[in-house]
């Protein structure tokens, strides 16, 4: 069999197994005050199925076909219920990526905000300044992930079978206590490769 390895020179590297991620897209909104920046975060409504309650970034799915970019601010503006005209993108942010989840973040200005919102998807919205996340270093803790296999996980496939040796597998969880809210989790990950691309002067 004839192989065209040359085909693969300059090709771009992508994420092993992608195509089996759940795809979605994110916006950091800044706001611009007198005394700097402040992050906008949402609190998921009671009623949404996934997460219930908890701080996000605005943003959601991606639909088949769609770039990440018109998937953020389409789902920015539907939840905060803007027009993309008050986003002003500022740069791609460091993607999310673990097994099951794939997030493309980008940070933009939120202009002429009013502190709307969908109830059906947000049940408020908070800001932070941007300062706080930049000066105060999250709480780390690790978060030991426990494999769950299915009954019929092909366990003659491998060596040992069902007495494998699993590595174990410890998760980073940060938190930033915010006040009255807490950002962890996905969101905090996120915020932390934006607040480390940072560069403060």
């Amino acid at each position: 069999m004839d192989f065209d390895l040359e085909s693969l020179r300059g090709r771009k590297a992508g994420l092993i197994l992608q195509e089996h991620c759940r795809k979605a897209a994110v916006i950091i909104p800044l706001i611009k005050t007198e005394n700097g920046p402040e992050v906008l975060f949402e609190v998921r409504s009671e009623k949404i199925g996934r997460q219930p309650g908890d701080v996000c970034f605005p943003g959601g799915a991606m639909l088949e076909g769609e770039a990440p970019l018109d998937a953020a601010v389409r789902e920015t503006c539907e939840e905060l219920l803007i027009d993309p005209e008050q986003l002003e993108i500022i740069c791609a942010c460091d993607m999310f990526h673990n097994a099951s989840t794939l997030i493309y973040p980008f940070a933009a200005y939120l202009c002429g905000y009013v502190g709307s919102f969908s109830p059906d998807e947000v049940s408020e919205v908070f800001t932070v300044p941007l300062e706080y996340f930049v000066k105060t270093e999250p709480i780390v803790y690790d978060a030991r992930m426990v494999k769950d296999l299915d009954d019929d996980f092909p366990y003659e496939l491998i060596n040992r079978g069902k007495d494998y040796k699993w590595p174990p597998r410890i998760d980073k969880e940060l938190f930033w206590s915010c006040g009255a809210h807490t950002v962890w989790g996905i969101s905090a990950r996120i915020m932390k490769g934006f607040t480390d691309a940072l560069h403060i002067r």
